[in-house]
């Protein structure tokens, strides 16, 4: 397994990292039970994995994420956790910020969270966030509660970067891990964002670089549509059935391997998050990571097509 910086916080992180979201929930909607849900945090730490994320909106993963890392050591891996600051629609008050985190640390079984975040930030919603939540946050930080303070984008409403742009252009020195959405088809985040990130220290937690867009012929199908509509992206010289095979080739076994190791090959991200639940699976991705990158040519060409590129997922 690799390992970069995780930004200033002189931690270093595995390249990829096992997240409790996703389509699966670690494994609560596909029929994973708690000896398999063991056996793939088993396999994470037998890999080298030392970052696992999750959060308090999906379902029971932080509970069940604490029961499997229960009689691994500690100092062994990295947790990260989110709140959502909007229950209902309206924005919690601080306290809840405080029940959330000892909500958090019992069900973890941890007395620290190593990354405390903030759950999807609206756009609009951060000058409020910082007003309202950041002192309470900091207090936390103090009382030995959490380590490091994040947040995540809403990717879907917030594709072009819009609040972590502002996040590490207004408060770099608050900030200490961002998560976001960068890849194949999701390169905006290179033009500001994870320059400024670099250079100011920010760790970045790259999630759900390969998902539906790519890998579904019926979404990517519709989001090229538009493409050649508003001329937003350059897609025609790609075959129109499989327009990513000529990726596959050399040690590159699939579209979706070529789109793990493209996702990490930005100096600026530190770690790639996996929400599978299935260890074959994991494993594939995890070999992603340990292979070479890409060829120079093929990300590249992929820079070239896709660098104005935002897709949603």
């Amino acid at each position: 397994m690799q390992y970069r910086a995780l930004g200033r916080s002189g931690i270093n992180v595995s390249l990829l990292s096992l997240g409790t979201g996703g389509a699966s929930h670690f494994g609560q909607k596909t029929g994973v039970d708690d000896a398999g849900r063991k056996r793939l945090v088993d396999k994470a730490i037998a890999l080298g994995v030392n970052l696992f994320d999750t959060s308090e909106q999906y379902g029971a993963s932080e509970e069940l994420l604490g029961n499997a890392l229960v009689g691994v050591p500690r100092d062994k891996y990295i947790l990260a956790t989110k709140w959502s600051y909007r229950p209902g629609g309206k924005l919690a008050d601080a306290d809840a910020l405080v029940t959330a985190v000892e909500r958090s640390l019992r069900l973890l079984k941890t007395d620290v969270i190593d990354i405390m975040q903030f759950h999807g930030i609206l756009p609009g919603d951060y000058d409020q966030v910082m007003e309202r939540y950041i002192p309470t946050m900091l207090s936390l930080r103090d009382q030995g509660k959490i380590r490091l303070i994040g947040f995540t984008e809403m990717m879907t409403l917030d594709p072009k970067h819009g609040v972590p742009l502002q996040a590490v252009t207004e408060h770099p020195d608050v900030w200490d891990v961002v998560m976001l959405k960068y890849g194949i088809l999701n390169q905006w985040a290179a033009k500001e964002v994870l320059p400024l990130a670099e250079k100011h220290g920010i760790g970045i937690l790259n999630m759900a670089p390969v998902r539906q867009t790519l890998t579904r012929e019926s979404d990517r199908r519709t989001l090229f549509d538009s493409w050649k509509a508003d001329r937003t992206v350059e897609v025609s010289s790609l075959d129109d059935e499989k327009p990513f095979d000529w990726l596959v080739h050399g040690d590159v076994e699939s579209v979706i391997d070529a789109g793990y190791r493209f996702a990490a090959m930005h100096s600026g991200i530190s770690t790639v998050l996996t929400g599978t639940a299935n260890v074959e699976h994991f494993e594939a991705n995890a070999r992603s990571l340990e292979a070479s990158t890409l060829p120079d040519a093929d990300y590249q060409r992929l820079v070239g097509l896709f660098s104005e590129s935002a897709a949603k997922n």
